[in-house]
């Protein structure tokens, strides 16, 4: 598994924990699926953020990985995956922020809503914390699990067939 791989596969499980976290909270509050579709758009867009906080994550600290001396440190796929996971922590809440800004800006635009477009922006914040909190407690676990597996096999392949490395 290249860098690459190892990015796309960070963000596509992010994006895909993030719509797992939307059906289970819409399942728990009893919304049913009759009017999941009224604030789909609200709830989902948190879900390109997630994948480009993990693959950029992702691709930041296997870039790190590959300028240390590699022997010096003996690296685990734990080590490598703690650390993808705390920094796509860090990267989400910014990236939901501007993405959510982003996509109500163009929406409010593009919609020629009447209005200033402060006033459509003044839920952002708000939604991004709650984002974040929502991953922070069904997000962190499910993450490290899955980002545990993929630096394993990274590992693997860019150590070689040698597996003493790659716990």
């Amino acid at each position: 598994m290249t860098r690459k791989q190892l990015a796309w596969a960070s963000a596509a499980s992010a994006a895909a924990l993030a719509l797992f976290a939307y059906i289970a909270i819409g399942m728990l509050s009893g919304a049913g699926l009759a009017s999941w579709h009224q604030n789909a758009r609200a709830s989902l867009s948190v879900a390109p953020a997630a994948a480009m906080a993990a693959g950029l994550a992702s691709w930041w600290i296997t870039a790190w990985w590959q300028n240390v001396d590699r022997d010096a440190r003996k690296w685990t796929a734990f080590g490598l995956a703690l650390r993808t996971v705390v920094l796509a922590f860090l990267m989400f809440a910014p990236l939901a922020t501007l993405w959510m800004g982003a996509m109500e800006s163009a929406s409010h635009v593009l919609s020629g809503a009447s209005g200033r477009l402060g006033d459509a922006l003044a839920w952002v914040p708000a939604i991004a914390v709650y984002a974040v909190l929502f991953g922070l407690l069904l997000g962190a676990m499910p993450a490290l699990c899955i980002e545990y597996f993929l630096c394993r096999r990274f590992l693997r392949q860019a150590r070689g067939l040698d597996l003493e490395g790659a716990q």
